[in-house]
């Protein structure tokens, strides 16, 4: 397996940091919703797909880094697949019936924060952060799933037309701690 090395990561670490900085999550209070006409929250997929679209169209070069645990390695290539590449954060889907009840909604006019009140779902944190426009440029997921024989931490993270992230620390009981690292900068 190849594995690439990073030499951009300041930019990607000051988008994190503005990212966390805007708001943390917290489980605060479960928000209450009429089953009979459940709230529609942002469509994730769906913005995710037109990004598929787009960036399969204009096919760009991006400077994409791989690490695992502490080898890490980088090339400058063209994606084959973004449905593979961006899968990840495509599969994030605020509107699945798991989560209905157990959403907290707090916004501004430049951020959408939604925070999930029941600690057994996967989701902990989704922040969408919205151009002078109103549309999307920036989203951040906080994910945890956790069973006896393991738990994984993810935190993705995509800004439009200049990177991406999905990094992920994983404990398996009998294995032990594994990390890994996936980013790309157009």
């Amino acid at each position: 397996m190849s594995l690439y090395i990073n030499i951009k990561n300041i930019q990607i670490l000051a988008a994190v940091i503005i990212t966390a900085a805007f708001s943390s999550c917290s489980n605060g209070n479960q928000v209450k919703k009429d089953p009979s006409s459940p709230e529609k929250y942002f469509d994730i997929p769906a913005f995710f797909q037109k990004e598929i679209d787009s960036l399969a169209s204009i096919n760009p070069e991006i400077n994409k880094t791989v690490k695992k645990d502490d080898q890490e390695e980088t090339k400058i290539l063209k994606i084959k697949d973004w449905q593979i590449e961006l899968s990840s954060f495509q599969a994030i889907d605020l509107n699945k019936p798991a989560y209905a009840g157990f959403v907290k909604v707090d916004s501004t006019d430049s951020l959408i924060q939604y925070s999930f009140t029941n600690p057994e779902l996967d989701l902990s944190c989704v922040r969408i952060k919205l151009n002078k426009e109103g549309n999307a440029e920036m989203i951040s997921i906080e994910k945890e799933v956790r069973n006896t024989l393991y738990k994984t931490s993810e935190f993705l993270v995509y800004e439009k037309d200049k990177f991406y992230l999905v990094e992920k620390n994983q404990h398996v009981k009998v294995m032990g701690e594994n990390y890994y690292k996936v980013q790309g900068e157009f």
